[in-house]
């Protein structure tokens, strides 16, 4: 259990960018994890965020304040032309990418939450061949988290995009057909980022990133990534 120190939540801390950001903000914070596996976190939620009748019993018996939600774990889904997509491929995406982030959201405000970070992505606003899963949620994602922002001014949401990541999804990215998928050149033609590079800059920056008056901010803009 936590102790009597307000936390943060992280979501999907056991790996990739998501470590990466428990690792940094773990130095200053108490951090709450949620994901489907178990975190280096004291305090773990343990869920498949598919699951949303689970996720809402497991956060109910979690009742635990703190001061900022990272909403960092997603999925990018089956790869595939749109009309080769099944739809129950399409509602698992938008389970864990949109609807179980809304269940944790408002969890987070009932526990004194004020600020959020939403990890976004230029999928969220460019469609890319083959991603229908990806492109749709990640579109829907940001939407919502601009609504939330919109409806409650006096909250603060951020929608931070860390750009080509080199983490697992990056990997499978790249093994993609390129003749199939010609957009995927893109991420064989630019060099990945270390993850704890951005996660380390979040961390710096976070409190500089809710004083702006941007809503979303891209790191590849920001002179510690160049």
């Amino acid at each position: 259990m936590m102790n009597n120190n307000r936390g943060i939540v992280i979501t999907g801390a056991s790996s990739g960018l998501g470590k990466c950001l428990y690792k940094s903000f773990s130095k200053s914070y108490n951090v709450i994890n949620i994901s489907r596996t178990i975190s280096a976190s004291e305090y773990n939620i343990i869920i498949n965020l598919n699951d949303l009748s689970g996720l809402k019993k497991k956060l109910e018996m979690n009742k635990v304040k703190h001061d900022l939600c990272i909403l960092n774990a997603g999925t990018m889904g089956s790869i595939g032309s749109a009309f080769q997509i099944k739809d129950e491929e399409l509602l698992e995406a938008l389970n864990i990418n949109v609807l179980a982030n809304k269940i944790i959201i408002d969890w987070s405000i009932l526990n004194g939450c004020k600020y959020f970070i939403g990890i976004s992505s230029g999928a969220a606003i460019k469609n890319y061949d083959g991603w229908l899963n990806y492109c749709v949620t990640k579109s829907a994602f940001r939407s919502m988290l601009l609504q939330y922002q919109k409806d409650l001014p006096k909250l603060n949401f951020k929608l931070i995009s860390p750009g080509i990541l080199n983490t697992a999804m990056n990997k499978k990215i790249k093994s993609l057909d390129v003749g199939l998928y010609p957009d995927m050149n893109k991420f064989h033609q630019t060099l990945a980022l270390d993850p704890k590079k951005a996660s380390e800059l979040i961390y710096q920056k976070y409190n500089d990133f809710f004083q702006s008056d941007k809503v979303e901010i891209d790191l590849r803009n920001e002179k510690e990534m160049k």
